[in-house]
C-alpha cells in the first residue's frame, strides 16, 4: 500500500514540475506592460485654452496643476497635475468636492474624478460651479493624502 502511494506521490510531483513553470510563463505574458512616467505624458492635450497654472495649490506636496478648456467643449474644465517628485503612495484616488474635508475623513458628497496617475488629464465634474477642492484620497490607508483649494476658474 505504501509503494502505491509514493508512485501517485511522484508523478503528481512530476506533473506539478512540468504544469507550475508552464503557469508561471503564462501569468507573466499576460500581465499588462508597466509604464514609465515619461509614457504618462502623452496622456496631457497640448491644444487647448489653459485657463489657470499653478503649483501651490496643494498644502502637502508641490504639485503642478493646469486647468484648461478644449475649443470644441468650452463649458467642460480639465486638470493636469503633474508632481514635482514621485508620491509614494500606492491607488491615489483624486475626488471632487465643495466643503474641506476635514481631517482624514473624505466629505460624504466628494465625486470620485479617477485614479491618480502622474500627467493624466482628468474631467472636472459638470456641477461643480467653479469653486471646491481637489483631494488626493488613500483608499488603502483610509486617509487624505493631499488636498488643493480651486477657485472660481472662469
Amino acid at each position: 500500500m505504501i509503494q502505491s502511494l509514493r508512485t501517485v506521490h511522484r508523478r503528481i510531483f512530476v506533473a506539478l514540475a512540468l504544469v507550475l513553470p508552464a503557469f508561471l510563463l503564462l501569468g507573466l505574458g499576460a500581465r499588462r506592460p508597466r509604464l514609465n512616467l515619461g509614457t504618462h505624458a502623452t496622456n496631457a492635450v497640448d491644444t487647448g485654452n489653459t485657463v489657470r497654472e499653478s503649483s501651490t495649490l496643494w498644502q502637502k506636496h508641490s504639485i503642478q496643476s493646469k486647468f484648461y478648456s478644449k475649443p470644441d467643449r468650452p463649458l467642460d474644465t480639465y486638470v493636469v497635475l503633474v508632481p514635482a517628485e514621485e508620491l509614494n503612495e500606492p491607488e491615489l484616488l483624486l475626488y471632487w468636492t465643495t466643503n474641506a474635508p476635514q481631517g482624514n475623513i473624505l466629505p460624504g458628497e466628494a465625486q470620485i474624478v479617477g485614479a491618480f496617475t502622474t500627467s493624466k488629464t482628468f474631467l472636472l465634474p459638470v456641477n461643480w460651479k467653479g469653486a471646491g477642492y481637489l483631494v488626493l484620497f488613500s483608499p488603502i490607508h483610509q486617509t487624505v493624502f493631499d488636498t488643493a483649494r480651486v477657485e472660481k476658474l472662469q
